[in-house]
């Protein structure tokens, strides 16, 4: 009986956690960058809540994760000479 209360307040606590990390994720790392670099290409204001935003932002973090993997295998790379 403890054992089913005890669960439930562990399974509330981690779906509220749940939540709150993929809030964080979609809202700061993919729309705030994706909504900003529309802001700047467009002339419209674009929807914050948009797909496109959520695109581009997603966009954004792959370039800048291969651009950043790019530069590392360079230096790396001009350091075993």
């Amino acid at each position: 009986m403890i054992e089913d209360v005890a669960g439930g307040i562990f399974k509330v606590i981690a779906r509220f956690l749940g939540y709150m990390l993929l809030e964080i994720i979609l809202e700061l790392l993919l729309k705030g960058p994706g909504y900003f670099i529309c802001k700047q290409l467009t002339k419209n204001d674009p929807n914050p809540d948009g797909v496109i935003v959520v695109f581009i932002g997603f966009l954004f973090w792959v370039v800048l994760g291969l651009s950043a993997y790019g530069i590392c295998s360079a230096i790396s790379e001009g350091s075993n000479v």
